[in-house]
């Protein structure tokens, strides 16, 4: 099992982008995640950076939980600007 810290890093390219975050969130599995999101963006590594964010919610639910919840809390603050 990988480290929540490294999962974390191969993820963290895809956490600013609601529209993804929401396709896994959505998703069944990380297999599921990958192909939801390359067939959505057709961007391989932000398909696979999303089967690491569906791996973190089923190794790590509580990390990505706050993960989850601090990405959406920087994106709405964003947007506020």
């Amino acid at each position: 099992m990988r480290s929540k810290q490294e999962i974390k890093a191969r993820c963290s390219c895809i956490l600013r982008d609601e529209k993804i975050v929401s396709l896994i969130g959505a998703s069944s599995s990380p297999t599921a995640a990958y192909e939801m999101v390359f067939t959505k963006t057709q961007d391989i590594l932000k398909a696979k950076a999303g089967r690491w964010l569906a791996v973190l919610r089923r190794d790590y639910p509580e990390e990505y939980s706050n993960l989850i919840q601090t990405s959406l809390s920087h994106i709405s603050n964003d947007k506020a600007r």
